[in-house]
């Protein structure tokens, strides 16, 4: 009968140990929830930096393991465990495991994807981080359980170890081998902990040998722990906690009460009379229950993280945890995010925090000034010298702008070469006056390691009243002045006016029309003849593409062309004009040919090749009466590109001519290196010949140096019958074109004058022309 007592009554205190347990794992719900709030938070922060979407999925799997803890722990709580078995306290235990190995698997599987597989830094980093804050508190709050500790630290330090033997290297793995005693050593802190505290409980050691093995645990810990009784008296501290507060052991903080530490540690000198009132509030709140977690910074810049875990029977334990790498580090990520890494200026979000209340910084009537300042020729600067002097530049120029003689200045960094100033003047002509000395100022030369760079900049303004400051309404007018700068002003710059609006309207709507008109096929082609100099005889014709915009008229090509190259429309344009001039000109019989212009994107384009291909088989025209233009700016862009697209053309029988020859660079070597079959000699040198001996000389020049490499020439601009005859007696060129012999003609007018004479007809076009100009 006394063995039947006995076996119950020890069956009895392992069930009452166990429930202990199992209520001290479950008793950290609220900090288990702000742990993982900080581990989805930090999981997001590393997708805005990286970009990846994989720590999307991170978080949403830290946030559906939490929601379940949370679940299963409220689950607990409302249970009645008074009557309960062995094996209910043990699912109630795995169900515990459960989640906290879901949540260990997948701070190790954030490590293992940002160290192995995503090799990103700052994410592996931010996720070591989170796994080594997540790690530090496994003994303390769950020592309890030598299953929950085990399955924890191999979920966390698994993942770990299989990433740093999958990097290899000596380092990777001697790395991988230290995780090895680490793990042990958590077992052995928590094991030493549980034992303790559980021989403590059911009297199965002498007192001494309890408190020897608590104080080599707690003491051997890498946290500070402080047990407070009802009393909010210290019963236990360790060796660690007593540092923390400035003492030299431990036995100096046991015994005393909450406000007797305190006046110690301010004695000590180790606290202000700010810093101890603030730590007094945070540790009231955390032992009167109204916190479970709190932080705290100590005059020295430690920082300190305070968990509390109440018990009924026994007060409070106080765990305290330095936390200072962490603190850095989210501080470093929260001023990567908000800060140019280069030049330490705001970037654009922090910029715009700060300028969204700068105005309530300002006397009422003061001005605000916007400048949108673009650095000139940075590309050249890293082309000649290194990315590494144009950084260097960018320091130094952003130190410059940093010293500028203006009012409450705000700088930031938006681009690569575009910096943003706000600032402020008690008037409009003292802002432009501040404006001319910030040019003054950032402009002219730099010296970055020993290398002298001179550097230009350009500037728009834009200057509103403080009461009617707006962010993007300014910044906007600020870019359109700096548009203007850089077309049209030599001071650099250019202060926003209503009109530069008007303008930049008008040319939105403009291109809105343009891209309409190129989608319904509006705009039509003139041809403009190019005329035999011996025969007289019109041989081909130059397709021009015309735009007649039903409000505003006759748009100029000069106009249109460049927009429709910025919209990226140009390579649309430019086929609808080629199946245009190929569909013409099968109506001529043959009898002329036609030419076409190809911009510098239509070269980079091979498809362009069988665009032509196809229109000239599908209107059965030979290839030899299709010639294509291409002028010198638009060859330099891609050489290799340019002559590999046109050396098909030609190799299939189209001609190849350079336009406006004379007028770009390296013209000599494009003759060389690129498969030209004419030369069409700018009008510019046509333009003075009748007076000027030395053009003539030129033309001459230029026209016997492509007939010696067997290339035909076309001279343009022919306007008066004394160039004509100068041309015939003394240059020696084969064809030319201009408005003598026409104006740019319909299709339809061109096919009526194939049926007179050519003579005939050239003679007319000269009398009509003499005519106009009389």
């Amino acid at each position: 009968m006394g063995a039947v007592i006995l076996m119950r009554t020890e069956r009895n205190e392992s069930i009452s140990l166990e429930l202990i347990s199992l209520r001290t794992l479950y008793a950290n719900k609220n900090a288990v929830w702000r742990t993982s709030v900080v581990q989805i938070i930090a999981t997001l922060m590393i997708y805005i930096k990286t970009g990846h979407p994989i720590y999307v999925a991170f978080a949403l799997a830290f946030f559906l393991t939490i929601l379940c803890r949370i679940a299963n722990a409220t689950a607990f709580e409302q249970a009645d465990l008074s009557t309960a078995t062995p094996a209910t306290l043990k699912k109630w235990e795995w169900r515990y495991l459960s989640g906290a190995l879901t949540t260990c698997v997948l701070l190790g599987m954030l490590c293992f994807v940002s160290i192995y597989v995503l090799a990103d830094s700052s994410a592996a980093i931010t996720s070591v981080i989170i796994a080594v804050a997540s790690m530090v508190a496994l003994v303390t709050r769950n020592y309890v359980s030598p299953t929950v500790v085990v399955g924890m630290s191999v979920g966390i330090l698994a993942p770990l170890f299989v990433t740093f033997i999958l990097l290899g290297g000596f380092y990777n793995w001697l790395l991988a081998l230290l995780i090895i005693p680490y793990f042990w050593s958590n077992l052995g802190i928590a094991s030493n902990l549980r034992r303790s505290l559980f021989d403590a409980l059911l009297g199965k050691r002498q007192l001494g040998v309890v408190a020897n093995n608590f104080d080599a645990a707690l003491n051997g810990m890498p946290q500070g722990l402080l047990m407070f009784d009802s009393n909010q008296t210290i019963t236990v501290a360790n060796m660690r906690a007593a540092k923390m507060l400035g003492f030299d052991r431990p036995e100096q903080l046991q015994g005393r009460s909450l406000e007797a530490l305190l006046r110690l540690a301010q004695l000590g000198g180790g606290f202000t009379d700010d810093a101890l009132g603030s730590l007094r509030v945070k540790i009231r709140d955390l032992l009167n229950g109204s916190k479970q977690r709190d932080t705290f910074v100590s005059p020295a810049n430690r920082h300190y993280e305070f968990t509390a875990t109440p018990d009924p029977q026994h007060g409070t334990v106080l765990v305290i945890q330095d936390v200072t790498r962490r603190a850095d580090a989210e501080a470093q990520i929260n001023r990567m995010a908000r800060y140019d890494s280069l030049t330490g200026l705001p970037n654009r979000s922090q910029f715009a925090e700060i300028a969204n209340t700068y105005p309530n910084t300002l006397q009422p009537g003061a001005q605000t000034i916007l400048m949108v300042v673009d650095i000139d020729g940075l590309k050249r600067t890293n082309d000649t010298f290194g990315h590494r002097i144009g950084d260097e530049l960018l320091r130094a120029f952003a130190d410059r702008l940093a010293s500028v003689d203006a009012n409450h200045p705000v700088i930031s960094r938006f681009g690569s070469d575009e910096f943003v100033l706000l600032f402020s003047a008690t008037s409009h002509e003292e802002a432009l006056l501040c404006v001319e000395r910030v040019m003054a100022t950032i402009a002219g030369q730099y010296v970055v390691s020993g290398h002298e760079i001179l550097i230009g900049v350009h500037s728009g303004v834009a200057i509103a009243d403080a009461a009617k400051f707006e962010l993007a309404a300014m910044h906007m007018n600020a870019d359109l002045a700096l548009d203007v700068a850089k077309k049209e002003t030599q001071k650099k710059w250019a202060v926003f006016v209503d009109t530069m609006d008007h303008s930049f309207r008008s040319k939105q709507r403009l291109k809105a029309d343009l891209r309409r008109a190129i989608a319904d096929g509006a705009l039509s082609v003139a041809y403009q003849p190019i005329v035999n100099v011996r025969t007289l005889r019109m041989t081909s014709c130059e397709a021009l593409s015309r735009w007649n915009h039903p409000e505003f008229g006759a748009i100029s090509p000069a106009e249109f062309i460049p927009m429709a190259e910025e919209m990226g429309l140009i390579s649309e344009l430019t086929r609808s004009v080629i199946e245009r001039a190929i569909k013409d000109c099968s109506r001529w019989e043959s009898r002329i040919a036609v030419s076409v212009n190809l911009s510098s994107h239509d070269l980079q384009n091979m498809d362009m090749v069988n665009i032509i291909h196809s229109t000239l088989r599908q209107h059965d025209i030979e290839p030899h009466l299709l010639e294509v233009e291409v002028t010198e700016g638009a060859i330099i862009t891609d050489r290799e590109t340019t002559g590999s697209v046109l050396a098909e053309l030609k190799d299939y029988g189209v001609q190849v001519a350079i336009d406006d020859f004379g007028t770009g660079y390296s013209s000599l070597s494009y003759l060389k290196d690129l498969p030209v079959t004419k030369v069409k000699i700018d009008r510019s040198f046509i333009a003075d010949i009748v007076k000027e001996g030395r053009s003539l000389k030129l033309l001459r020049g230029i026209v016997q140096m492509s007939h010696e490499l067997g290339l035909s020439v076309t001279i343009e601009g022919l306007e008066t019958s004394e160039q004509s005859d100068l041309i015939n007696q003394w240059i020696g060129a084969e064809y030319v074109q201009g408005y003598l012999y026409g104006a740019a003609m319909s299709a339809d007018e061109i096919v009526k004058l194939l049926d007179i004479p050519m003579e005939q007809r050239l003679l007319a076009v000269k009398s009509d022309h003499a005519s106009l100009l009389h």
